[in-house]
């Protein structure tokens, strides 16, 4: 923890340093020459960019926002600003919700392609350092697509190949013109980018904030999950299972803030950017999600706290892998129970009933109480897709991967409603509608000539 700290004091230190240079895009890239001294110029200078927190961990708050998982009460709700009010009721009239598009864009794309742009021009040795900067930058930046691709673009299909997917920022040049990829090119820039970075990044690093090789394959399998490639997938996680299995027994944890930061479950570490309607306080969990655990799930108290007063009777979400800092926090980033409910879900579509339940078995073992568990018994499965399906829905719960879900299940037939009701009022989101795309921000619609997502 102690050289953590260090580096993330170096970190904004560095940052410090380059806000000064960048208060002005316009005004830094006319004056560059009387600020070199602002400059990175070193692998540290450019490590201590992406060691930075507050430029890598960004990831689209949208993610969780328009997911089923939670409802806010309807007092809350009208007092919500316009934007949030009409996304978490998936309204035909919404208001995009700008942090989910900028914030990826101006932090974790814009950083990475700081340190890539200097990397190519600062004739910097070509050794292990500089190559695990440049495929950290890479999987930053391919992360941040792919989250963005989940929310501004429909979801990957062979018929949604040639539709317009997102904007495939390459640069830190803020001069160049921005437009929009199609989603065929956005999912091969996201994969090329992230195939070379596993060529690039080390096996292990000094904090589970930079990325490993078992990052980029957890990621490559959440990439390919989505495009229901399923062999692909399974390649993926199988590789991220095969450098980093670790499981949290649930048995010895306490109710309370369960979880430490950085635990050996988590392959990479990272948040969505922080919004209050999101916190315990606020976002109290559906009870139909509280339904579907048994009397032995320990992940019902675990990750779920009681609430009181005035909201007794209701739950909010304590289960968050940033431990006391921030239980509620939406963790974005990859961990080993992610990595196995995958693969279980590539083993059941291929038809390998016993790899699935296996695979099932080691997780739960670790899930519910020891005393009243018994593992199950692939021959008395019939249907071994839907219950990898139904342990999905309840560990990966506030990951920001519901909405992913149900996108590409959707596609597959599935037709799953999404639903809310406010006031006696029911607000739904129907299957493959536009509104499973969300609103590109009115500015850069109006800075940049791009193209809206139809309503």
């Amino acid at each position: 923890m102690e050289n953590m700290q260090s580096i993330f004091k170096y970190s904004y230190m560095c940052l410090l340093a380059l806000c000064l240079t960048l208060l002005s895009c316009k005004k830094f890239l006319e004056e560059k020459p009387l600020k070199e001294q602002f400059l990175p110029s070193t692998t540290e200078d450019l490590q201590a960019l992406l060691d930075n927190p507050g430029n890598t961990d960004s990831d689209p708050a949208l993610l969780e926002i328009l997911s089923d998982e939670y409802y806010i009460t309807p007092a809350y709700w009208q007092g919500l600003s316009a934007d949030l009010a009409l996304n978490y009721t998936w309204s035909l009239n919404d208001v995009p919700y700008d942090p989910s598009w900028a914030l990826p864009y101006q932090r974790p794309i814009y950083y990475s392609n700081i340190v890539l742009d200097h990397l190519a021009t600062l004739k910097l040795p070509d050794d292990t350092k500089s190559r695990e900067i440049k495929g950290t930058a890479l999987f930053y930046r391919a992360n941040a697509f792919f989250n963005l691709a989940q929310l501004f673009a429909k979801p990957y299909d062979e018929s949604t190949l040639s539709d317009l997917g997102i904007v495939l920022r390459t640069t830190s040049d803020i001069n160049e013109k921005s437009k929009r990829a199609t989603i065929k090119e956005t999912y091969d820039k996201i994969i090329s980018d992230l195939n070379e970075a596993a060529n690039l990044l080390p096996k292990a690093t000094e904090a589970p904030t930079r990325p490993t090789k078992a990052a980029v394959y957890a990621v490559l399998s959440r990439v390919y999950l989505t495009m229901r490639d399923y062999n692909n997938t399974l390649k993926y996680a199988d590789l991220a299972l095969q450098k980093h299995n670790m499981l949290l027994d649930f048995n010895n944890l306490v109710p309370g803030i369960p979880f430490n930061i950085f635990n050996a479950e988590v392959i990479f570490h990272s948040r969505a950017s922080v919004t209050s309607i999101l916190s315990t306080s606020n976002a109290k969990i559906d009870p139909a999600l509280l339904s579907i655990y048994n009397q032995f799930d320990l992940r019902k108290t675990i990750l779920f706290k009681p609430n009181t007063g005035v909201n007794t009777g209701t739950f909010g979400f304590r289960g968050s892998y940033f431990g006391t800092e921030g239980p509620w926090l939406v963790f974005t980033g990859t961990a080993t129970s992610e990595m196995f409910l995958i693969r279980a879900e590539c083993y059941a579509r291929k038809g390998e009933k016993e790899k699935a339940v296996s695979d099932l078995n080691t997780l739960l073992a670790k899930r519910m109480d020891k005393n009243h568990w018994i593992p199950i018994d692939p021959s008395v499965v019939n249907e071994p897709l839907a219950l990898v399906l139904a342990e999905r829905r309840k560990e990966l719960v506030f990951r920001g991967l519901r909405w992913m879900d149900v996108r590409r299940l959707n596609m597959e037939g599935a037709n799953i409603t999404l639903k809310r009701v406010i006031n006696g009022t029911e607000y739904s989101l129907l299957p493959n509608n536009n509104r499973w795309v969300a609103l590109i921000p009115y500015d850069v619609i109006s800075r940049s000539g791009i193209q809206q997502n139809p309503r």
